[in-house]
């Protein structure tokens, strides 16, 4: 991925409808969206309907984007809503509950080689999709807990008590593939 800065003149060319800026952002963004979009419980078709819809509102909406360095938290906003009401996925955000939820500083990052990816990959697919939507931004698309934050529609200290429960629930699963 390219810097915020080459990111932001992308997002103003886009403003002023430069065609080829919307492919270069297309370009960019669907393998990630896509990704993202299946591990909120989309398949198949449903995917690509989700990413068709995401695009059209990207199209149709970007010229009133008024803060550029906001274009990533916003695109994700739009594909989880288009997620949630395009694949009938049911947002977990509505069912989860705090009750018993403490949070607990977790001075030990966990460090994961590439050789890795696949056992976590699939570690990902098993957890609730709550942990695994979190997760996936957090780390697989490096987004920031205040980007986080916005696209979920919740507190960034809200963000950082969620991503420590979702990797317990991961080291949880890769733990059991390990025994």
């Amino acid at each position: 991925m390219r810097s915020q800065g080459h990111l932001q003149a992308l997002v103003r060319r886009c403003q002023s409808g430069e065609q080829a800026a919307f492919e270069e952002l297309f370009r960019q963004f669907q393998p990630r969206l896509r990704y993202y979009i299946r591990r909120l419980g989309a398949a198949g078709n449903h995917t690509e309907d989700v990413l068709q819809d995401v695009w059209i509102k990207v199209v149709s909406k970007i010229a009133s984007l008024r803060d550029r360095r906001a274009f990533v938290a916003w695109l994700y906003t739009i594909a989880r809503r288009e997620a949630y009401n395009t694949a009938n996925i049911e947002d977990p955000l509505l069912q989860m509950t705090t009750e018993g939820m403490e949070l607990v500083p977790d001075d030990h990052e966990p460090v994961f080689s590439d050789e890795d990816s696949i056992r976590i990959h699939a570690a990902l697919e098993r957890l609730k999709p709550l942990h695994r939507e979190i997760l996936t931004l957090c780390f697989l698309e490096d987004l920031s807990h205040s980007q986080i934050a916005e696209i979920l529609g919740i507190r960034a200290g809200t963000v950082k008590s969620r991503v420590y429960y979702a990797k317990q629930s991961l080291r949880k699963e890769l733990e059991r593939d390990d025994g």
